[in-house]
């Protein structure tokens, strides 16, 4: 009995090795994941993709083919967690936390919808006035801090590299949490309007719904259309 137990508990351990040594996995039995770069040890790859069937229609990653995760010039050089890149998902491997890869996987499936659909998402302009008004009022409050903001475009939607670098490295993450409480579901929202769109989109699968919709309207219900497919 005792042989039969350690056997078992030998194919269990073989198993468990080969599975985390496994290059190459399947989300939604369609979109590859491949393992370009050994992530850390408390990463369950299988565990997180398992989740993310759980959690997300599959019908809303039809824009991605392929999940990559490893060292990548793009990251690093703009000390990103993740990007979306013609059908592709680039991640980087030293994530901390498998929470870190779900998140980082619906958010930059949000940046997959967006490039396929940008058109039926901003085309009536209401996530983007929701989102210009909200910068409004963060500049308004860092004002009245005795911050000048003067030289700063809070009014361009797009990405503006001066302004994140304002609010990242000179206000501080911890700062900006407090200052885009009630305004963004994160701080991150506040960075562009495409970042606003995917940090809600996020929120929506990983947050709190109903926050979402008391804060952001339009964009919640801009997010329903998508999810419902009825945009």
């Amino acid at each position: 009995m005792l042989k039969n137990n350690k056997i078992e508990e030998i194919i269990r351990d073989s198993l468990k090795k080969h599975e985390e040594q496994k290059r190459e996995h399947y989300l939604f039995g369609r979109i590859l994941v491949y393992i370009k770069d050994p992530v850390l040890p408390s990463i369950n790859i299988s565990s997180i993709l398992g989740n993310i069937e759980r959690l997300f229609p599959p019908h809303l990653m039809e824009e991605v083919d392929e999940i990559f995760i490893g060292s990548f010039g793009k990251n690093e050089e703009r000390e990103l967690e993740a990007h979306y890149d013609s059908g592709a998902i680039y991640i980087t491997s030293d994530l901390p936390t498998d929470g870190d890869y779900i998140e980082n996987i619906i958010h930059e499936t949000a940046h997959a919808i967006e490039a396929q659909r940008g058109l039926e998402i901003y085309g009536d302009r209401r996530i983007e006035q929701e989102f210009l008004g909200k910068r409004e009022r963060l500049a308004s409050t860092i004002k009245s801090h005795g911050i000048d903001v003067s030289h700063l475009e809070f009014a361009d939607p797009d990405y503006v590299p001066e302004l994140d670098s304002f609010l990242y490295k000179e206000i501080g993450y911890d700062n900006l949490h407090s200052l885009t409480t009630g305004l963004f579901a994160s701080p991150y929202g506040a960075t562009s309007l495409r970042e606003y769109f995917a940090n809600g989109f996020e929120e929506f699968f990983l947050g709190n719904r109903e926050h979402l919709k008391r804060i952001s309207p339009e964009l919640f219900n801009k997010l329903t259309g998508v999810i419902l497919d009825e945009i």
